[in-house]
């Protein structure tokens, strides 16, 4: 863990994307980031998984915000592995 993100314990399971929904702070920035839920998971457990596995997330987040990886909406799209 290198402090480069905070997360903001914001976490919720967005039903249109199907997918975990929160936000981060990088340098005084508020990132959206959307973790798309895997076949086969159940909401509740996914949403779980994704607050356990924090620190995983982060490094993903801060790969995609170093290649440019945010979507025309503005956010960050990651597919969690099943």
């Amino acid at each position: 863990m290198n402090q480069q993100l905070i997360f903001n314990d914001d976490y919720h399971f967005d039903a249109i994307h199907q997918a975990v929904s929160c936000s981060v702070l990088q340098g005084g920035l508020r990132l959206q980031v959307l973790i798309l839920m895997p076949a086969g998971w159940q909401q509740d457990a996914w949403l779980c998984q994704v607050k356990e596995d924090c620190f995983f997330w982060e490094e993903q987040i801060e790969e995609a915000v170093k290649t440019g990886a945010i979507g025309d909406d503005g956010m960050i799209h990651l597919h969690g592995a099943g």
